[in-house]
């Protein structure tokens, strides 16, 4: 992009007197980050009194979140997530979010995940077999539940001290209530009390009781069981002092397991639905699952040949985004693509506008693994897809989480068909990664 001048960015049309855009942002949050894109690259939008900065094009976004100095993670969503994940790597910042990121990344380099594969299939299979042949399942359940035994085991050990069964259970409704909490601004909706609320506190005070006991053992034993918890506690300083105080550990631990699962079972259940909808693309789907598994769960070395596999994941991400939009805060003022933003100002982003933008993805509204094959996918369609972050902040899972929602997706079409039940549509639901409301499927071997 050259720059020939440094100018205000401009505000956008639409807003009301007093409200600004506040009733679009509340309302219809995609339509409305999706209508600035045809705009100029950073235009401003008023919620009230105060003025956000939009920013629209895929390389300024880019920018923005290699530019993590400047354009902060803040505000006060990301305050409720502190309350909930404390310092964890979702939310820390500066020097010391780049030592956790260090600390951290030898759990997921390729020998690692190639074991974490192995686990993945055993488990996928594990679910499977408890599925009755031709009668209805909520695949969005069976999605939630696999995914966090994925979580689970990769966290802790099978000898770990914890009922598996129950932390998973309280996990669920702990996944169940967060968004209610990170959008009660002002505290009184979930601070009422209700049995949904009492619930919720139950289950969090499972969940951080139960990793504060697993951690004092783990910590008492010294003994490694091969698993990421082990791997925190072990790791040492240059001084052979830990590395993480106990309570690093615990919110890093709470960190990884809620990210692990709930936009991997979002995904999976997005994509069971459209495969179910789309025959020709459920078609390409078995017969490569046929060709490559022959009925058997997916392995490590088999994930380079389930490529259509992965196309489907790809285009579900498209579609099916997780979250509509995110912001950053200015620590200083700043320039980007030539337009000033002063300090302490929201700047916006919308990875759903750039994966629902018809100047970069042909009817962005169907649903078409083939536009993410070599012949197809150009290099500003690929450039704007951007579903696991980018910059230090992006996330350090991501290459585990590809191999996970590809080796589930393949392993349930070699074995099953997943069919819609016939006048059922499913909506995504108002939440941090959009999930399914509500996804009954009829299950039938193959």
């Amino acid at each position: 992009m050259t720059i020939t001048s440094v100018r205000e960015a401009p505000l956008a049309p639409g807003g009301l007197p007093l409200l600004g855009h506040a009733l679009d942002l509340k309302r219809r949050p995609g339509e409305l980050f999706l209508s600035l894109q045809a705009g100029e690259p950073v235009t401003r939008i008023r919620m009230g009194r105060e003025e956000m900065y939009v920013v629209n094009p895929p390389d300024l976004i880019r920018e923005v979140l290699r530019r993590p100095d400047v354009f902060a993670r803040g505000g006060a969503v990301l305050d409720r997530y502190r309350q909930m994940f404390g310092n964890g790597l979702g939310v820390s910042e500066g020097e010391f979010h780049r030592r956790q990121r260090s600390l951290l990344q030898p759990a997921f380099h390729h020998g690692r995940i190639v074991e974490y594969a192995t686990k993945v299939s055993q488990l996928t299979a594990e679910k499977m077999d408890g599925w009755p042949d031709c009668e209805q399942l909520r695949v969005d359940r069976e999605m939630d539940e696999l995914a966090l035994a994925v979580a689970t085991r990769g966290i802790f050990a099978n000898d770990a001290p914890l009922d598996g069964a129950r932390f998973m259970a309280a996990a669920t409704v702990f996944l169940g209530g967060l968004f209610r909490r990170i959008t009660d601004v002002t505290g009184l909706v979930t601070s009422l009390p209700t049995a949904r609320n009492r619930r919720y506190r139950e289950a969090t005070e499972h969940l951080r009781r139960t990793i504060d006991e697993v951690i004092t053992a783990y910590r008492t034993s010294g003994t490694d069981h091969g698993d990421l918890l082990s791997m925190m506690l072990l790791a040492c300083d240059a001084d052979g002092r830990p590395a993480m105080t106990d309570k690093q550990v615990h919110d890093e631990v709470m960190t990884f397991y809620i990210a692990g699962s709930n936009t991997v079972s979002n995904t999976l259940s997005w994509a069971f639905h459209e495969i179910a909808v789309h025959p020709d693309v459920e078609g390409h789907l078995h017969a490569e699952v046929d060709r490559v598994l022959a009925g058997r769960p997916a392995r490590y070395a088999d994930l380079a040949e389930l490529e259509y596999s992965r196309r489907i994941i790809t285009e579900t991400l498209r579609k099916r985004t997780q979250g509509l939009f995110l912001s950053r805060v200015t620590t200083a003022p700043t320039e980007l693509g030539g337009y000033t933003i002063p300090a302490g100002a929201s700047v916006l982003y919308s990875f759903h506008a750039l994966n629902h933008n018809p100047a970069i993805h042909a009817d962005p509204e169907r649903f078409d693994p083939d536009r993410w094959s070599l012949e197809q996918a150009g290099a500003g369609q690929r450039a704007a897809f951007l579903p696991f972050g980018a910059g230090v902040h992006g996330c350090i899972g991501e290459h585990f989480a590809w191999m996970e929602m590809t080796a589930i997706l393949a392993t349930v079409a070699a074995r099953h068909r997943l069919v819609s039940v016939p006048g059922h549509e499913p909506h995504p639901v108002p939440a941090i990664t959009m999930p399914v409301d509500a996804l009954p499927m009829t299950v039938h071997r193959r």
